[in-house]
């Protein structure tokens, strides 16, 4: 028995799973043109997702709706709607296919929400940092680690001096023997690591400017630091708030990478025809 008052769009993601194949070629054109259906006849979704009258009417039925006008009324409320079951949460007997759209969903919703809580004019004074400096230092601990080290990656292409650390006693090292002209872009999901505060405070006490980039504005590291941006991320049964909040970070850094890249164009350019030169000397 379906929920009264589940939505169309839920309705069907729930019931995907135990559909034959042929309901689901329809479920799935449902899913991915909702406003669409709104507008064709019960022939023409039955032509566009190669199924049958009889294969729509028969999904309706199991959908909960008397039939397919009933199921497009349904449909229609759910897009007039906002859509708030973002953050679906993920079930063990999930097909792949849904899986795939709650993941995808819910990315594309703290994307949205990161561009929402960010100031361009933080990004645009980050960059204006990161221009000056003599050195950048990516810091990030575990998984933030790994995001620094992607940072690293893109920001070697500007032609800048650039390291990075996810080792507390490495990150020590590069703040002590840095300067008042130095920018350290530290990572953390929390924004609470102790041992990569403790470096960030040895680093102020050198005044060396502080970027942090963390899913929590009023974290520990923020206070710590001089712009701090915001990676949203939510968290879920199967996917820590730190699993989302990688992507929203590796956005922010791409956003980063290009405004550097941008002022300096030459440079950059230069740069990255020396990679690619180095890089085809790997290449069969």
């Amino acid at each position: 028995m379906q929920d009264d008052n589940k939505g169309c769009l839920d309705r069907i993601k729930e019931t995907y799973t135990s559909l034959n194949t042929a309901e689901k070629k329809v479920a799935k054109y449902i899913l991915e043109n909702p406003k669409e259906i709104i507008h064709i006849s019960i022939t023409e979704l039955a032509d566009n997702s190669s199924a049958s009258e009889t294969t729509v009417f028969r999904l309706c039925n199991k959908l909960g709706y008397k039939g397919y006008q009933d199921l497009k009324i349904n449909l229609a409320a759910a897009i007039v709607e906002p859509i708030e079951n973002i953050y679906e949460e993920i079930k063990e007997n999930d097909d792949m296919y849904i899986l795939m759209h709650k993941i995808m969903a819910s990315n594309i919703y703290s994307i949205e929400n990161t561009f929402k809580i960010n100031k361009s004019s933080d990004l645009e004074a980050a960059v204006s940092m990161i221009l000056k400096a003599q050195r950048i230092m990516f810091f990030g601990m575990g998984g933030s680690g790994i995001i620094a080290q992607d940072a690293h990656h893109k920001f070697l292409r500007t032609g800048l001096n650039c390291v990075s650390a996810s080792d507390s006693h490495w990150q020590a090292m590069y703040a002590s023997m840095s300067n008042e002209n130095d920018v350290i872009i530290a990572f953390s999901n929390s924004g609470s690591n102790k041992e990569l505060i403790e470096t960030i405070n040895l680093a102020r006490q050198k005044n060396i400017k502080i970027i942090s980039i963390t899913s929590n504005a009023k974290s520990p590291i923020s206070k710590v630091s001089d712009i701090t941006l915001v990676c949203y991320g939510n968290e879920s049964m199967f996917r820590s708030e730190a699993m989302e909040s990688r992507i929203t970070s590796l956005a922010i850094i791409d956003c980063l990478y290009v405004g550097v890249a941008i002022k300096r164009k030459t440079e950059t350019l230069k740069s990255l025809e020396d990679m690619r030169k180095g890089i085809a000397l790997k290449r069969f």
